[in-house]
């Protein structure tokens, strides 16, 4: 598949960036190179110049693929965070896939536990400013949100966005005093949408 990972819809292939298949001729060469070190022949300064340089260019391929992919996962995340129904092509299929596997849940679960635990009086306040008395009192919507990425039942992607943002949101309600009264809406948006029996979600 080359540089990239395919994804073959109704039309063209879809390529996703592939920062390791990119980097991999460069790595080659960059080793090759490096070997030129144990020929007495050929001048060492040129040899690991040459080797250096190969290996520079790796990490740049690496790096502008791995940008390249985080640039395509923020945009297909907007398209899944959208109210109205998205049809799934391969490539959104691919994203949802992504962020509803075990791991990601499992994860999410695990972030949502340690909230719960820092909000509790008998913790002591950690660097993070959390709106503890406003998760207190959303016990039930959090309990409600770890059972059901815990649980067996398919979960929506645009759920697990919709947590994600609530938890790396520095300015979101909570986090932020002013907007502690709008947490219990967002845990319950959040788990409106990730509950695919329920009928509401997309993906």
């Amino acid at each position: 598949m080359g540089r990239h990972a395919t994804l073959l819809g109704p039309g063209q292939p879809i390529e996703l960036p592939r920062a390791g298949r990119s980097a991999a001729p460069f790595v080659v060469v960059a080793i090759l190179a490096a070997l030129l070190l144990l020929i007495p022949e050929i001048p060492r300064e040129a040899a690991a110049a040459a080797a250096l340089a190969f290996a520079f260019a790796a990490a740049l391929r690496a790096t502008q693929q791995h940008r390249a992919l985080a640039r395509l996962r923020s945009s297909i995340d907007r398209l899944l965070l959208r109210n109205e129904p998205t049809p799934l092509s391969p490539i959104l299929s691919w994203r949802a896939g992504e962020l509803c596997t075990a791991e990601a849940r499992e994860n999410l679960a695990k972030s949502l536990r340690r909230i719960e635990r820092s909000a509790e009086p008998s913790h002591l306040p950690g660097v993070a400013p959390f709106n503890r008395i406003a998760i207190r009192a959303c016990h039930d919507e959090i309990d409600a949100l770890v059972d059901l990425l815990m649980g067996i039942d398919p979960v929506s992607a645009r759920g697990m966005l919709l947590i994600r943002s609530l938890l790396d949101d520095p300015s979101g309600p909570l986090y932020d005093r002013e907007r502690a009264p709008e947490l219990e809406g967002e845990l319950r948006r959040a788990l409106a949408a990730l509950d695919t029996r329920a009928g509401h979600s997309n993906a």
